[in-house]
């Protein structure tokens, strides 16, 4: 598993990147690219990064003994519950959209905002501590 620990550090630190990035940068270039298109390509990115980060959450709070302390199990289990709310939020919305296409509710459009920032602190976070694992 140590093999996979930086490239997958890199991985969620460079989407995190990538989704500020264009989550910032995207209302100054909407003539020149399609913003959607763009988003399309990103949300394919963040799925993976998404389950990735479920999945290294739930091994960190399984890893996390008794004798850890407070502040150690406190943590496993924000990471966790906090991946798997981004998660349940994230793939009801994209597969809306999916569905949907370019008609998804306003109610739904409402979630990209916190989902997109969500993701941008989560994965920052979990490659951050991948990476100095």
């Amino acid at each position: 598993m140590d093999v996979l620990r930086k490239p997958v550090a890199v991985y969620l630190l460079v989407s995190a990147l990538a989704v500020l990035l264009h989550f910032w940068l995207s209302p100054f270039y909407p003539e020149s690219w399609d913003v959607g298109d763009i988003w399309e390509v990103l949300d394919a990115i963040m799925a993976v990064g998404i389950v990735a980060t479920v999945a290294y959450t739930l091994s960190y709070k399984r890893g996390v003994d008794s004798d850890a302390g407070t502040l150690a199990h406190v943590c496993a289990y924000t990471a966790f519950y906090a991946a798997t709310v981004l998660a349940v939020l994230f793939f009801w919305n994209w597969f809306d959209e999916l569905a949907s296409g370019d008609e998804q509710s306003q109610t739904r459009n409402n979630f990209w905002p916190i989902i997109n920032t969500m993701y941008i602190v989560l994965m920052g976070t979990v490659g951050w501590h991948l990476w100095r694992k």
